[in-house]
């Protein structure tokens, strides 16, 4: 006989599977795009299984990839990606351990205006960052469209903050026992421990930073600072769209897509401990 806890369990596993499919639903539309034919993809009844299956459409998007790219926009993704998730944790991790174990009096003013920061629209702040990365001479540079990122600390911060609560303190006092100071506690003891909590924002940050389009677009008006973002958004001009139909312009995308999903994937275990688990196992 089957008990009330399995069909509990089958019902969270239906209901689970249901809604990542309808999650996964764009990107499974996006990749059978890309093997259709012109035909299929210009027809006016949307069809989702294509005929036949067209691998050469990767190809070519390939080569219309390349003409746009200006050599340097993948690479700079890149740059941009790793510098931002790179100096934001640092900042996060250290920001968390410090308002989750340190005992100072507006500690939690500081908590109050990182959850505070999480609701302020992006395009509030747009013209005041544009004004300060102006004034300090970083338009048009690495610096200027990488710096105002990393300072967007809240998120990570808050998160790191309330993995980190959780770690008992007397591993804390054990340290401080035999001698060790903030900088140590975080070195040898946090940054280990929080290391599923490293997964959860490296997955949220990564994706963040490389799907990023409106502050590099106005940051750096150098072609040598083009984006990724910025480069697929051409894909739908009039030039590109005429010698590259709407099939090509799908298989591109899923080649710009696929880095992403490839990181995600490494760092799902870490990304589902990091919001599940606690700070010690």
């Amino acid at each position: 006989m089957i008990s009330k806890s399995q069909v509990m369990h089958s019902t969270r596993v239906l209901f689970a599977t249901v809604v990542g499919l309808l999650m996964a639903a764009p990107l499974f539309y996006m990749i059978l795009n890309s093997l259709m034919t012109t035909s299929q993809t210009a027809d006016l009844t949307p069809q989702i299984i294509p005929n036949s299956v067209h691998f050469s459409n990767y190809s070519e998007a390939v080569s219309g990839l390349t003409q746009v790219i200006y050599g340097r926009s993948f690479l700079n993704s890149v740059i941009f990606t790793f510098f931002v998730v790179l100096f934001q944790w640092m900042l996060c991790i250290s920001g968390g351990l410090v308002i989750a174990k340190m005992r100072f009096r507006s500690r939690t003013v500081i908590t109050v205006m990182l959850g505070v920061s999480l609701f302020i629209p992006i395009l509030t702040t747009l013209i005041p960052t544009f004004v300060v990365t102006l004034k300090l001479g970083l338009i048009n540079s690495y610096p200027g469209v990488i710096l105002p990122i990393v300072a967007q600390t809240g998120f990570g911060t808050l998160l790191f903050r309330q993995y980190i609560a959780q770690m008992p303190e007397e591993l804390f006092d054990a340290a401080r026992v035999d001698g060790a100071n903030w900088w140590t506690m975080l070195r040898r003891l946090v940054v280990p421990l929080a290391k599923p909590a490293t997964g959860a924002y490296v997955a949220i940050s990564v994706l963040t930073a490389w799907n990023m389009y409106l502050w590099p677009l106005v940051a750096a008006s150098s072609p040598n600072l083009e984006m990724l973002t910025q480069t697929l958004a051409s894909l739908n001009n009039l030039t590109f769209g005429t010698t590259h139909p709407q099939n090509i312009v799908y298989a591109a995308i899923v080649i710009v897509t696929l880095p992403m999903i490839i990181v995600f994937l490494c760092v799902q275990p870490y990304f589902i401990r990091g919001l599940t688990g606690s700070g010690v196992e």
